[in-house]
């Protein structure tokens, strides 16, 4: 899932007002996956197969950025080489909806079912700059909203133990949303993406009510839309609790952590390559299905120990769906 179209708004807002680097890209285009956004059991064996539809809506906000020392930043270089006090505030909304198909038991593949997911996204940012008396106190507002990168799975595969499940394969975001290099109102990220991951499930109860969540994920990237800039690969370690406290009612805490391993390359890279971003995000939840085949997960995740990172707080609805399609018939029926 991705967030980051939305912060991108205010950077390019920035550099523009200042008239520097504004037909360049940034060095805050560093990976679309975020973490903490997928719930604790999402990828979770599904036991059963058919269409499952999930949809995520995610309020985010964020209104400090922490450089490449993790320090957070009150201000930034004028055009005339002053320095000018800075204020952000940026608001976003993003809805998800994730299409996932599960297959039957495949006997060759050890019983694994086969998942294809396909996730659309619409995107709505609002950003607010303010740049100081150095600037007269000017207030700049901008945003921008569309249809954002598409996600999609063709290769997913998720095995079922007593104790354990296994589910991992490939994913990659494609450019689909709007993005030129140097722009203001960018919902796409303007490269494609691709992460493999594999996700383990440990069950300590026969009745699978307690679980705990480790995935693992590695993203690497290809060239940035009209810019010699490819962003370095980046590793994501994911982890969380599901408790059920009834049937229908459940907790959960989850937590990640994100640190780019390779460099960013190209020759529009003005930026040191050696500086390498990372974050980390802790976040809980309160879940409850209201009906068999429907499911909603409320949930809050902040943003600390950043680097080249904007500090960011979402706010999350899910709604997963099972409506019933695409599943195989039983026998006799």
């Amino acid at each position: 899932m991705k967030t980051k179209s939305i912060i991108l708004t205010t950077i390019f807002m920035v550099l523009g007002i200042l008239n520097t680097k504004a037909q360049i890209v940034s060095p805050a285009q560093s990976g679309g996956y975020v973490p903490g956004i997928n719930g604790v059991r999402d990828y979770a064996n599904p036991g059963q197969d058919g269409l499952f539809i999930f949809d995520y809506n995610i309020f985010v906000n964020a209104n400090s950025y922490y450089d490449r020392n993790g320090n957070k930043v009150n201000t930034i270089e004028g055009p005339l080489g002053n320095t000018i006090p800075l204020d952000i505030d940026i608001s976003g909304y993003i809805n998800s909806l994730m299409l996932v198909y599960a297959s039957p038991n495949l006997p060759f593949l050890g019983n694994a079912q086969y998942l294809f997911i396909a996730a659309p996204n619409y995107t709505s940012a609002k950003a607010t700059v303010g740049l100081g008396e150095l600037l007269n106190g000017k207030t700049v507002e901008g945003g921008a909203s569309g249809f954002g990168d598409l996600t999609v799975s063709p290769l997913m595969l998720s095995w079922t133990l007593d104790k354990f499940d296994f589910t991992g394969g490939y994913l990659f975001y494609a450019p689909t949303g709007r993005y030129e290099t140097g722009a203001d109102d960018n919902i796409g990220l303007g490269y494609w993406s691709h992460v493999i991951q594999m996700a383990s499930y440990y069950y300590p109860k026969p009745d699978k009510s307690t679980a705990f969540m480790f995935m693992p994920s590695y993203e690497f990237h290809g060239n940035i839309k009209d810019a010699d800039v490819r962003p370095g690969s980046r590793f994501i370690m994911e982890y969380g609790i599901s408790q059920y406290l009834s049937e229908k009612l459940e907790v959960t805490l989850q937590g990640g952590h994100a640190w780019q391993m390779g460099e960013d390359s190209g020759s529009d890279v003005y930026w040191d390559p050696s500086v390498k971003d990372q974050m980390s995000v802790f976040g809980l939840g309160i879940s409850y299905w209201f009906l068999p085949n429907l499911y909603t997960n409320a949930k809050y995740t902040g943003s600390y120990g950043l680097k080249q990172n904007f500090k960011t707080n979402m706010f999350q609805l899910q709604i997963i769906l099972i409506p019933n399609l695409f599943k195989k018939k039983e026998s006799g029926s």
